[in-house]
C-alpha cells in the first residue's frame, strides 16, 4: 500500500514537473494580453448640436519630417489613443534641423502615416505649414492639399494661393508667437482681406490669444486650437493623469473628412484648451445648452409657507462649466457630474456669465438657464 502511494506521488510530481517544462521557457516568457497600451482609445464625449456631430480635430502636428521628435505612424497612433477623431500632420516647408538626418519631400510623412490612420479608422488630413518670418506672413497652415511641393521656395502670398487652388484651407497659426503681443502684419491683413485665410489659431501648445478671437469677430475667421506638437504628446500634456489634449471641435454633419471641410469653412468650430471654450457665441450657446438637462426633483413648502423648488442639473460630458450668478455667487457643473440647488418656486430662470466659455477678448457667454415647471 505504501509503495503504491509513493509510486502516484513520483509520478503526479513527475508530470507537473514536465508539463511545467512543457509549457514554459524559463529563458524568455511572454505574458499576452489583449488590451494593450497600444489599443486602448481615451472616449471623450461632447453633445450632439442641432443635430450636428462633434468631430475632436487637431490640425497642427509635427513630425521628423521637419522638426518634430516622433515618427508619422506614431503621430497617428497618439492621436487615435488620445480620442480624436481627425488631424492633420502639418510638418515646415522651409528647411529645419531635422532635415539633415531624415530625407524626403514634404508629402512624405503625409504618405507614411495614410495606412495606419486608415487601419485604425482615422481621419488623416493632408497639410503642410508654409514657413515664412513674422513680416512676411508668419507660419500659415494649409489643409485639404494635394501637394506640398508646390508651395515651396515662393513668396508668402504665391504659396497660400497655390494652396487654396489645390482646395486648401488656411490657418494663421499662433499670432502671438515671437513677438510681444499679437499683431498683424500687411501681409496677413491683405490674406484676410483677399479670403485667402480662413482661421486663425487662438490657442497654440500652452498660448492663449484672446486678441485673436476679437479677430474672428471682427474678420469672420473661425477660432481653431491647436497642440502644435513637437515633443511625445503624453509627456507634454500628461493625458495618462485623464487630461485632454487641446483641440478643435468641429460641429459637422458626419465625422468625414468631406464634412470637416464643409463645417470649417461654415466657421462651425470651438476651440478647447485647458478647460476652456471659445468661439462664437452663437455656437458656444447652442453647444452648452445641448450639455446640461435640467430636471425639478421635488417642491417644498417651509414653515412660513413658502415654496421652494428642488432641482438635478446633469452633466454627462467631458467638458465643465464654472458660472457667475447674478447674486455673485458661482456655480460649477463639472465634466461627468450632477449637482442639485434650490431656488424659490416663483424664479423660472438662472442668468449666468459662463466665465470659462470666451466669445472675444474680455467677453465671456451670457446664458439664460429656464427651469422647468
Amino acid at each position: 500500500m505504501k509503495s503504491s502511494y509513493l509510486f502516484f506521488l513520483f509520478f503526479f510530481l513527475s508530470t507537473s514537473v514536465f508539463s511545467q517544462r512543457h509549457l514554459y521557457n524559463v529563458d524568455r516568457i511572454e505574458l499576452h494580453d489583449d488590451m494593450l497600451v497600444d489599443n486602448v482609445r481615451q472616449i471623450i464625449r461632447l453633445p450632439s448640436v442641432n443635430g450636428l456631430v462633434s468631430v475632436k480635430c487637431d490640425f497642427h502636428i509635427h513630425t521628423v519630417f521637419s522638426d518634430g521628435d516622433v515618427w508619422p505612424t506614431a503621430r497617428v497612433r497618439e492621436a487615435w489613443q488620445d480620442g480624436l477623431d481627425a488631424i492633420a500632420i502639418t510638418d515646415h516647408t522651409s528647411d529645419v534641423p531635422s532635415k539633415r538626418n531624415v530625407t524626403g519631400g514634404p508629402n512624405v510623412s503625409y504618405e507614411l502615416a495614410l495606412p495606419e490612420a486608415e487601419s485604425r479608422g482615422l481621419i488623416l488630413i493632408q497639410g503642410t505649414e508654409i514657413t515664412r518670418s513674422k513680416p512676411e506672413g508668419g507660419h500659415l497652415n494649409a489643409l485639404f492639399i494635394t501637394d506640398a511641393m508646390k508651395t515651396l521656395n515662393i513668396p508668402t502670398e504665391e504659396a497660400v494661393k497655390e494652396a487654396v487652388k489645390q482646395g486648401g484651407y488656411i490657418i494663421w497659426n499662433h499670432p502671438g508667437w515671437a513677438i510681444d503681443s499679437c499683431y498683424m502684419f500687411d501681409v496677413n491683413k491683405r490674406l484676410i482681406e483677399s479670403g485667402n485665410i480662413h482661421a486663425v489659431e487662438v490657442f497654440n501648445e500652452a498660448e492663449w490669444y484672446p486678441r485673436a478671437l476679437s479677430w474672428c469677430r471682427d474678420f469672420n475667421l473661425a477660432p481653431i486650437s491647436c497642440t502644435d506638437i513637437h515633443y511625445l504628446t503624453n509627456s507634454f500634456y500628461r493625458i495618462p493623469d485623464k487630461a485632454i489634449r487641446p483641440m478643435t471641435i468641429v460641429m459637422a454633419r458626419e465625422k468625414t473628412q468631406a464634412a470637416i471641410k464643409e463645417a470649417l469653412f461654415k466657421r462651425n468650430t470651438i476651440a478647447f484648451f485647458k478647460g476652456m471654450l471659445a468661439g462664437d457665441s452663437r455656437l458656444l450657446t447652442d453647444f452648452f445648452n445641448a450639455s446640461l438637462s435640467v430636471k425639478k426633483i421635488k417642491t417644498i413648502i417651509d414653515r412660513d409657507k413658502k415654496a421652494f423648488n428642488h432641482y438635478l442639473v446633469s452633466n454627462p460630458y467631458d467638458v465643465g462649466y464654472v458660472l457667475l450668478l447674478e447674486n455673485g455667487r458661482k456655480m460649477t457643473i463639472h465634466a461627468n457630474s450632477e449637482i442639485t440647488f434650490v431656488l424659490p418656486a416663483e424664479q423660472r430662470e438662472i442668468k449666468a456669465n459662463v466665465i470659462n466659455l470666451h466669445t472675444c477678448e474680455f467677453e465671456t457667454l451670457k446664458v439664460t438657464i429656464r427651469l422647468p415647471e
